[in-house]
């Protein structure tokens, strides 16, 4: 029969070995990696069984957790990147899987690996509170130095600041300013330090390459000049000093009486503390045994049923005297959980008792359903309670977050969205930043803009551009692009219920149709945009007429307009509390006005947006072509004044024809990004390829029953004639056959 620690073992090495192989640059959901572990060696689940002897359900979720919990041991190895619930295999990691190939072996290394940890945490502790002053100080400090300041073996330190990476981790080098210290990089990893270190302002561009980055040698400072004495916070995964007794994990649940939002949505967190409040004012913190807390509440609350009011003096009891500094508290708002550190004793203000507490993960909410063991998600949903002690959980929320770094406030905002730059306006080959300065006050004015015109003319890029510069820096993770068609709805836009094949008792999927209610992209965004109050967020619609608008939004219809007022959901996730469309998340929808197959929007949802038209015939749109060829022509070394102007030429023709055919209707003319394209371009024929396959398709679409010949009207050879374009040698025109 196998051991817990062999089968152990082989779940980590599996797991370590479908990182390097699936996900090694943008690592994996510890639930995704999970299911391909057990996907790639099925045969760990049954050896589990056997070594705890649990029925296969009980097995399956103590499995999942314990393993989650031994993964520490390879993040104190530098083997392993655990950041909220997704890993990623570090270099150091990868060069272990060559070196250990047999899993317990690994596992053996990383333990000793984890061991030396252990013996010197608390001075690697000092030495990681220290270097959070590093970030934008310009410097860098050289890793044996911070080792030999702090008491620490070099190899140690090294592994626990590129497994944990926290606050100024990557600002530690080689003695010679080289990054990861003569630990193994990835590529992706030299990447993210060139990046990291351009960012302060230190990198050595010359000295740097593609597997080797370095600092700046000048911009190097002793660690005692870089690094000063700092207060040594209180880990998740350390003792209190003199203590012996276990970590105690507590609940705490509050409502704001006036408004019931959680308190830790406000005060909680903007002031780092938790309160409990008993309905009476509560007795002096030096009451220090329950007896006397009861007879304090018998005072307080005469009338009171007995069992309520030794409810409430257990409680109390525990918030004053049995809490201790150093223990986890868990909060939550709905579904999103939150874990901090108690970091005091407790304090009387007005009406309540305070305790001082260091949240963890305000950036990034557990939830309670997906992430914690169900034993523990339904102590959470017991409403009965202010103050509920669940210490057998301890252990698996200290795996779930023990190796996140401290988290620093949040910027409160508000967002403030930036002006249009020179910059950005080269970019979209804009004369200037008048147009796009134009749309950013809009923006400030309404916080939906849709951008309308006629095909290919650059609606959806700019609106992508524009949208990536109001983000800024979190532009990756900020904005986010969708697009409308006459079966999208509300269930696929901002949340749905969404069936899904449920597990059977060995865990296959045998056990019918189980129901969830999934959010979609408006929703996950909003709902980071209310976390990141102080951060621009940019939701894209593409196509947005072609969407059937009142059915989509539902009563999000109200929120567009009224931004400070808050509705109640269709499904109900907002817990009755209500729910708003964030101040800093804006809306940039894209509209053809060609199409012809949905109705316009209606005067409701035009009053809620701004219109901003790019068409061929006027600025920025107008003359962009010509701009733009005579740039490329200008990059490829040939002569601005003689360039070859012909497709500009040719989209001024198409467009002259389109308004004599209609000379009352702008809805329909050819934008110049047919043109921009490398099809038009590249290779013997581009031009005529374009004309085949999108410009004649196109009009051919737009003339439909009116009678206009498109091949006689609008074919290259005779707009060519017209012009008096010659074709490049050796080339006709593909048009006539077409």
């Amino acid at each position: 029969m196998p051991s817990i620690t062999t089968v152990v073992a082989q779940a980590l090495h599996t797991a370590a070995t479908v990182l390097r192989r699936d996900a090694l640059q943008d690592g994996m959901v510890f639930g995704e990696l999970w299911e391909r572990v057990l996907a790639r060696n099925p045969k760990l689940r049954d050896d589990w069984a056997q070594a705890v002897r649990d029925s296969p359900p009980v097995a399956d979720a103590r499995f999942k957790n314990y393993v989650n919990r031994n993964a520490s041991s390879l993040v104190r190895a530098g083997w392993l990147y655990r950041a909220q619930r997704r890993w990623q295999l570090t270099g150091i990691g990868a060069d272990a899987l060559d070196r250990f190939p047999d899993p317990v072996d690994f596992s053996l290394e990383a333990g000793r690996r984890y061991r030396k940890w252990e013996r010197q945490q608390r001075e690697v502790s000092s030495a990681v509170t220290a270097l959070e002053q590093l970030p934008d100080s310009g410097s860098w400090v050289a890793l044996e130095e911070v080792a030999a300041e702090f008491g620490i073996d070099p190899d140690v330190l090294g592994m626990v600041l590129r497994g944990t990476r926290p606050p100024g981790w990557y600002l530690v080098l080689g003695e010679n300013g080289q990054a990861g210290t003569g630990l193994p990089l990835l590529p992706h990893e030299c990447d993210q330090w060139l990046s990291l270190l351009h960012e302060e302002g230190i990198l050595d561009v010359g000295r740097s390459s593609v597997d080797v980055v370095r600092a700046l040698p000048d911009r190097r400072k002793p660690v005692q000049e870089a690094l000063l004495a700092a207060k040594q916070p209180l880990g998740l995964e350390e003792m209190v000093a003199g203590e012996e007794a276990p970590r105690q994990l507590w609940i705490i649940r509050g409502v704001d009486a006036l408004t019931g939002v959680p308190l830790i949505r406000g005060p909680w967190r903007d002031a780092s503390m938790v309160t409990f409040h008993p309905g009476f004012p509560p007795p002096a913190a030096a009451t220090h045994d329950l007896d006397s807390i009861r007879r304090a509440v018998e005072t307080a609350l005469p009338a009171t049923a007995t069992a309520r009011r030794e409810a409430v003096a257990r409680e109390l009891d525990a918030f004053l005297n049995r809490m201790r500094k150093g223990d986890i508290v868990l909060s939550t708002d709905g579904f999103e959980t939150y874990v901090g550190v108690v970091d005091g004793p407790a304090v009387h203000s007005a009406e309540r008792l305070e305790r001082p507490v260091d949240w963890r993960n305000l950036n990034k909410p557990l939830d309670f359903l997906k992430d914690l063991p169900s034993g523990l998600s339904s102590v959470v949903q017991d409403a009965d309670s202010q103050v509920l002690e669940a210490t057998e959980y301890a252990e698996t929320v200290l795996a779930l977050i023990g190796d996140m770094p401290r988290t620093a406030p949040l910027p409160m905002g508000p967002a403030v969205l930036p002006d249009a730059t020179a910059e950005l306006a080269e970019a979209l080959h804009m004369p200037d930043t008048t147009w796009l300065q134009d749309c950013v006050e809009l923006l400030r004015a309404t916080p939906q803009l849709i951008f309308h015109g006629p095909p290919g003319t650059g609606k959806t890029y700019t609106a992508l551009a524009l949208a990536r510069h109001l983000a800024g820096a979190s532009s990756a993770t900020n904005v986010r692009l969708v697009q409308f068609h006459p079966a999208y709805s509300y269930e696929d836009f901002f949340e749905g219920i969404r069936p899904r094949l449920g597990a059977g008792q060995d865990g296959d999927t045998g056990g019918g149709l189980a129901y969830d209610l999934v959010r979609g992209p408006l929703r996950k965004l909003a709902d980071e945009a209310e976390r990141r109050p102080a951060e621009v967020f940019v939701l894209v619609v593409d196509e947005i007429n072609r969407g059937h608008l009142a059915k989509i939004f539902g009563e999000l219809y109200f929120l567009l307009e009224y931004r400070n007022e808050h509705v109640h959901l269709l499904y109900g996730s907002d817990d009755g509390r209500g729910f708003r469309l964030p101040p800093n998340l804006y809306i940039l929808g894209t509209m053809n006005t060609v199409d012809r197959s949905v109705a316009y929007m209606d005067a409701a949802m035009r009053r809620r947006f701004s219109f901003m038209e790019l068409h061929p015939d006027t600025p920025p749109v107008a003359g962009l072509l010509d701009s733009w060829l005579r740039r490329r022509a200008e990059e490829r070394g040939e002569d601005a004044a003689s360039y070859d102007d012909s497709h500009a030429r040719l989209l001024d023709e198409i467009n002259r024809l389109l308004a004599d055919g209609s000379p009352g209707d702008r809805s329909f003319r050819v934008g110049p990004s047919y043109f921009m394209q490398d099809l038009a371009h590249t290779g013997d024929g581009a031009l005529e390829r374009l004309w085949k396959t999108q410009i004649i398709p196109l009009l051919t679409e737009h003339h439909w029953g009116d009678g206009t010949d498109v091949e006689f009207t609008y074919g290259l050879d005779k707009l060519r004639e017209q012009l008096g374009i010659l074709p490049p040698s050796g080339e006709t025109s593909g048009s006539e056959d077409a």
